[in-house]
């Protein structure tokens, strides 16, 4: 069997530091790097940003030489690592996943994983949490950016549920780590 050409790496806010000594090895490796400025940044400012909207055909365009591919935590759980695998054979990809978002947040939180939803909504519409709201019911939900977390409260309280608590994580596990909670209604 030949030699992996993709390695996909999970990469935390804590960037190069995180990284196991296998994931670094195939980081340093690689001619080509793929991902969004955030993990490029992270890990040195080399690579190739992710195409707006999202497409894995550029890094399945480079098919025999050595890539790797900068992506948050675990990326099989709302990432590019099932994305990418389905359009390949086993053999020509390895993974080297990190903590999720969703276990870095529940661990902050204190929350038993197997008892909150955890929702990709960063590329999703927000009404696609509708049917899954009410009482009791806690949810860890990835935003796209800054101000995704102002629209879901905006939205939360239009539906009904302004009284709902919101803690936002930022950061996760880096040294600009910070966390804030308000209720939905009067989120600012």
């Amino acid at each position: 069997m030949a030699e992996p050409w993709l390695s996909i790496i999970g990469l935390g806010e804590d960037g190069l530091s995180g990284l196991s000594a296998a994931s670094r090895k195939a980081l340093d490796e690689a001619e080509l790097v793929f991902g969004g400025p955030r993990h490029l940044a992270l890990a040195g400012g080399r690579g190739r940003d992710w195409p707006v909207p999202f497409s894995v055909a550029p890094v399945l365009a480079c098919r025999g030489q050595r890539v790797a591919v900068l992506a948050s935590g675990d990326p099989f759980w709302h990432g590019a690592g099932g994305s990418l695998a389905a359009h390949l054979a086993p053999g020509e990809w390895q993974a080297f996943p990190a903590p999720s978002t969703f276990s870095l947040a529940a661990a902050r939180l204190g929350w038993r994983l197997e008892e909150v939803l955890c929702l990709g909504l960063h590329a999703a519409p927000l009404t696609r949490l509708r049917p899954l709201l009410g009482q009791g019911v806690r949810a860890i939900c990835l935003l796209r950016d800054g101000t995704a977390p102002a629209e879901l409260a905006t939205w939360l309280a239009a539906q009904g549920f302004g009284a709902s608590r919101l803690t936002v994580l930022e950061c996760l596990g880096g040294p600009r780590e910070r966390i804030r909670q308000a209720e939905a209604a009067s989120f600012g």
